[in-house]
């Protein structure tokens, strides 16, 4: 009985790694075919793409089908080898029942752990043929287990007046030569707006990660406004989840009223697209905010960070992917927004920069160049940001 598993194991192991690489390629290529099927259908890609979608299904199926041919010769196997031993543990009470060696009850609790004691191997068996997915999952996760980055800490509270305080602070990811951030310096005031412009690669993005919390530096000093919550961050991800618009939009305050929900779609340019809809804001969405244009699944990301009341936003390109019209109207909603907020924008387009107060230019992680609205360098730096 013992033996059984192992061998169901050995012989289960390659197609359970093909089983489980089927399975993600079958759902990884249905949700592109369904999220993506209007560039498909313009691309002539159509066919293409079900064609492969048949192809991850076909190799699924060929590996369950080994599995379950496994699955039923162990079966076969393990009931084959309960009766053999309740056969064998027969013939041998018996005798020895007859002859008075053991009483009759101990031979009828011989037969009764007979029948029991191969029940312990069935949960094995299914177990055995998930070896092979449980593997390539550990797989993937061991690396990450084995990472011992401290938690991060909630940042100091910041000097009264500033929404944002950072001093020489340095940053380097696992395995780079050089830090993303070095010896950076910068305050962004209660109430003032300041776009860090930059190369890609020149550490803005990294910043805001470090200032949410998700990434911790190896060295300087940084330090918030108190508030709760402290920071909004609107990253370039479009994080919306299968849901009403209601619901996606309560993540960020869940008491709010539709009322106030209204007001921020309105901010964010998105409040006539809601209103036509028939069932408004119970409106369902699919996974990845399905259902929605890019551009307004943006919008719908910046209504929700409207409604957190933090002393300080994070916003990372906050209209990319809208279209010139669009994005001056609703960077026209939103600089009214940002009176009493310190606001840190990343940026490369020119229209997003010019909401700032202060331009800081970041290149090598350091502050290369700052200027502030009113002053011959401010246009300087404007003209060196992609137009609209």
């Amino acid at each position: 009985g013992g033996l059984l598993p192992w061998w169901i194991a050995r012989a289960a192991l390659r197609p359970g790694r093909r089983r489980a690489a089927a399975i993600e390629a079958l759902r990884s290529r249905a949700i592109d075919a369904a999220q993506g099927q209007v560039d498909l259908l313009m691309a002539g890609r159509t066919s293409a793409q079900a064609a492969s979608i048949m192809a991850a299904d076909t190799r699924l199926a060929a590996a369950e089908d080994t599995l379950n041919r496994l699955e039923t010769r162990g079966a076969a196997l393990l009931f084959l080898a309960g009766q053999a031993a309740l056969v064998g543990t027969l013939l041998i009470a018996a005798p020895l029942a007859a002859q008075g060696v053991i009483s009759a009850p101990i031979a009828a609790l011989a037969l009764l752990a007979a029948m029991a004691v191969l029940e312990a191997f069935a949960p094995l068996r299914r177990g055995a043929l998930e070896l092979g997915r449980a593997l390539l999952a550990a797989r993937r996760l061991a690396p990450r287990l084995r990472e011992q980055a401290a938690p991060a800490q909630p940042l100091p509270v910041a000097p009264a007046g500033l929404a944002l305080h950072l001093r020489h602070l340095r940053l380097r990811y696992p395995g780079a030569r050089q830090p993303v951030l070095d010896d950076f310096s910068l305050d962004v005031g209660a109430g003032e707006c300041v776009a860090l412009v930059g190369e890609s690669g020149a550490g803005k993005s990294t910043l805001l990660s470090l200032l949410s919390g998700e990434i911790v530096a190896e060295g300087g000093h940084a330090s918030l406004a108190s508030g709760q919550p402290r920071t909004v961050w609107m990253s370039q991800r479009t994080e919306l989840f299968q849901d009403s618009l209601r619901g996606n939009l309560l993540l960020a305050a869940p008491r709010a009223t539709d009322a106030e929900l209204m007001e921020a779609l309105e901010a964010a340019g998105l409040g006539p697209v809601v209103a036509a809809l028939p069932d408004g804001l119970a409106t369902q969405l699919g996974e990845g905010g399905f259902g929605l244009s890019s551009g307004q699944a943006r919008r719908l990301m910046l209504a929700r960070a409207l409604l957190r009341p933090a002393p300080l936003w994070l916003l990372d390109e906050p209209t990319e992917g809208l279209d010139r019209e669009t994005a001056l109207a609703l960077l026209g909603r939103l600089r009214p927004r940002l009176a009493g907020h310190g606001t840190l924008v990343v940026t490369h387009l020119r229209r997003e920069a010019e909401l700032a107060d202060r331009l800081v230019l970041l290149r090598g992680g350091r502050v290369a160049a700052e200027a502030r609205r009113g002053t011959p360098d401010y246009l300087a730096l404007l003209e060196q940001l992609r137009p609209d």
